[in-house]
């Protein structure tokens, strides 16, 4: 079922115009603040009060569709019903921590209220200017104010020539309320562009992706803590010998590194290493998101990792086109 904000969206749409929406005030105490949203729209003004900025623009937005069914505009049901009544007087704060309301987000640039609306529009805004290629959304700490006992944080996010302001008593608080004015700015500046995004979906995209993101950088911890030698021995069967490179493996390996600079990474790697005298492997990690080349035979290993095949197989080539190219004289140990 829409919601009264799509459908005075898609009315005003027909007609030509656009509604305003905007936040006049917050009242109450801090932690269950009640808000009030202000909307315009055919020459009509109403107002509407809920406990979230989400509820209160939603009420704001009924009001409109009930008053313009009363000029003789056809509202589809069952927005043409008289609005629901304004939200009762926030109740005396609890003695008890177990009874209070969650923290959340508040609209007009503070925090505070019941935990309504918890979605993360950073990642909204994210995900939407991903997916209609709009840019990467930036975030600028404007002002830092206060007595160290009540700190206020001033945030912009910006994206190309678009920006908004929000102030919190944290920085994440007012990172996320600039996000918030952003992204309900384009959205509605952008609304038949926009109209096939959905909020749950790109929101379970972002979780996905924040998951996965955590599960590489845990890996790579593991990988870390047990890469990580107790103490290094030396290989007492290596010869003075393997330590140096004759100028003919040098000139090979050197010649595979200029006719190959046009190749994939991971070919490239397997034939320079070939006319080094080199082998090529690539341990079996237990989980994925890691890739490791091992050069052998050398003393200590030579070890290269990277998120994909081609960023590990990058980095192995950075070190030999160093070791190859780079004059003895100039080579600091």
């Amino acid at each position: 079922m829409k919601t009264a904000v799509t459908v005075l969206q898609e009315l005003m749409i027909k007609l030509g115009q656009l509604p305003n929406y905007e936040c006049i005030s917050q009242s109450g105490p801090q932690h269950q603040a009640t808000f009030e949203y202000r909307c315009t729209a055919h020459g009509i003004t109403v107002t509407g009060q809920a406990r979230s900025k989400k509820e209160a623009k939603q009420e704001a937005a009924r009001r409109m569709l009930m008053q313009l069914h009363t000029r003789g505009i056809q509202v589809p049901p069952p927005f043409a019903s008289p609005p629901s009544p304004p939200p009762p007087s926030p109740p005396l704060p609890s003695d008890d921590p177990a009874l209070e309301a969650g923290p959340s987000r508040g609209p007009c640039g503070t925090t505070g209220g019941p935990a309504v609306d918890s979605r993360s529009y950073v990642a909204l805004l994210k995900e939407l200017c991903e997916e209609y290629r709009l840019g990467e959304p930036e975030y600028e700490l404007v002002s830092d104010t206060g007595p160290p006992h009540q700190r206020r944080f001033t945030m912009r996010a910006r994206l190309r020539m678009h920006e908004r302001q929000a102030t919190s008593t944290t920085k994440k608080a007012a990172r996320q309320l600039a996000a918030e004015n952003l992204y309900s700015y384009l959205r509605e500046n952008l609304a038949r562009l926009t109209g096939d995004f959905v909020e749950e979906e790109a929101l379970a995209r972002a979780h996905e992706k924040r998951s996965q993101e955590k599960r590489a950088e845990a890996t790579l911890q593991r990988f870390a803590e047990r890469c990580e030698p107790t103490s290094w021995r030396h290989d007492l069967g290596q010869r003075l010998s393997n330590y140096h490179l004759d100028e003919e493996h040098r000139s090979l390996g050197t010649q595979a590194l200029t006719a190959t600079q046009s190749c994939e990474a991971e070919k490239t790697l397997e034939l320079v290493c070939n006319a080094l005298g080199l082998r090529v492997e690539r341990p079996d990690l237990p989980t994925s998101g890691l890739t490791v080349y091992r050069l052998t035979p050398t003393s200590p290993t030579l070890a290269f990792a990277g998120h994909e095949p081609n960023a590990a197989a990058a980095t192995a080539l950075r070190y030999l086109r160093r070791m190859l190219l780079v004059p003895a004289s100039d080579t600091i140990y």
